[in-house]
């Protein structure tokens, strides 16, 4: 679930990259580009997309709405905003800007179906559909239209072709280009059914090395993307070191460094997780979705039980998505299987299916503290530890994901 929505967000905001705003940065980024759009205008795109890498996501709208005025024919402007409103509504996986997100879109078809008609900038128009569509795509997968997510984003990547027919030079193409080569091949190798694509797997690191490398608006999506892909193939090296990198041009972004700490843990770096995730409550101390993380942190470590319940507990109280919810009750669930109080993770199980029907780790978890009860009721009542001593036979069945 994480994995997915991540590389959807990766793919369909190719505008986030490495230019700076103008009259704070001193970097005199030029708005210089292959795709025959006016300076200025693409000038705004690169400064937006900064701001919105940086948290600045009120200077960032202010300066679309202004370029919805400046540029009346291009849909950069409401483009722009979606991008902000789902970055907002990513940082805790909620829907908060449902309606302005609505509001943008619609403004953004309209705009769409004026520069369809037009031969002028034609590739930056498809560029801006592509992105237009990509969000759209991603917002029907966070609600689970899958179908339809995928026709947009099949759509969205035929015009990404047309773009670099176009403007060869645009490297940042490269990052669709390279992911759909990428994960197409680590896709249908792991799914039974799927027709074979080949080993497409270089080729598209190597395209999003390029974007990552020579994009003027990808820099850090693309290496975000390559994060994910290096850790599709267990290379902990590499895509720590490109998580880093992008931390580094942005300390504070949030997304940024729940996507750090996510690998810092998958890499068994607890510790580091665990420090990153505490920077994002420093960052910003209203953020929900963190607290779920520091569970996962002190779950998987297996070090503090009492803290992984603590800060489950603490996330169910900020009123999460049903999807959400019923994980972590499962993780709960999974707490009361260690401690043994069968009674008490079966009730979690159950909560996680009430929740969310389809969750069927959550059935398997039920029915195997049903067996364990009824093999030791003995043990049933036993008061929940605090560290992570448990172990014998029932640790061992006991999953860890």
């Amino acid at each position: 679930m994480k994995r997915r929505t991540f590389l959807a967000l990766s793919l369909l905001l190719p505008s986030m990259g490495r230019a700076a705003v103008r009259d704070l940065s001193g970097k005199a980024f030029t708005g210089e580009n292959p795709l025959g759009v006016s300076r200025a205008e693409f000038r705004v795109a690169q400064d937006g997309m900064d701001l919105i890498y940086q948290r600045r996501y009120a200077e960032s709208l202010q300066l679309f709405e202004e370029a919805s005025i400046d540029f009346p024919d291009s849909p950069l402007g409401p483009v722009g905003r979606q991008i902000n409103w789902q970055a907002m509504m990513y940082e805790n996986y909620d829907f908060e800007f449902d309606r302005a997100w609505r509001s943008d879109f619609a403004d953004a078809n309209e705009r769409l179906k004026r520069s369809r008609r037009m031969r002028s900038q034609a590739g930056w128009y498809q560029f801006l559909e592509a992105v237009h569509l990509g969000m759209d795509a991603m917002y029907d997968i966070r609600h689970d239209d899958y179908l339809s997510a995928f026709n947009k984003a099949w759509d969205a990547l035929e015009l990404i072709k047309n773009v670099q027919r176009l403007a060869p030079d645009f490297a940042d193409v490269d990052l669709a280009l390279g992911m759909y080569n990428y994960w197409r091949t680590a896709i249908t190798e792991r799914v039974d059914g799927l027709p074979s694509f080949g080993d497409h797997r270089e080729e598209g690191l190597k395209q999003m090395r390029r974007a990552a490398t020579d994009g003027l608006l990808a820099p850090a999506p693309a290496s975000l993307v390559l994060t994910y892909s290096y850790l599709e193939g267990k290379d902990y090296k590499n895509a720590i070191a490109e998580a880093e990198s992008v931390r580094d041009r942005y300390p504070q972004n949030i997304l940024v460094l729940m996507t750090l700490g996510r690998i810092y843990q998958q890499a068994k770096r607890h510790s580091d997780a665990l420090a990153t995730f505490e920077h994002i409550l420093e960052v910003e101390p209203k953020n929900k979705r963190v607290w779920f993380h520091v569970g996962e942190v002190h779950y998987k470590s297996r070090k503090n039980n009492k803290g992984a319940r603590d800060a489950y507990e603490r996330y169910l109280r900020t009123g999460p998505l049903d999807e959400y919810r019923a994980h972590t009750y499962y993780r709960l669930g999974m707490l009361s299987r260690r401690s043994r109080d069968y009674d008490e993770a079966i009730a979690w199980f159950e909560k996680s299916i009430e929740v969310f029907p389809k969750f069927k780790k959550a059935k398997k978890q039920r029915d195997k503290a049903i067996a364990d009860k009824a093999k030791k009721p003995a043990k049933a009542k036993a008061k929940p530890r605090t560290g992570g001593g448990e172990g014998g036979k029932t640790r061992a069945r006991i999953e860890s994901e």
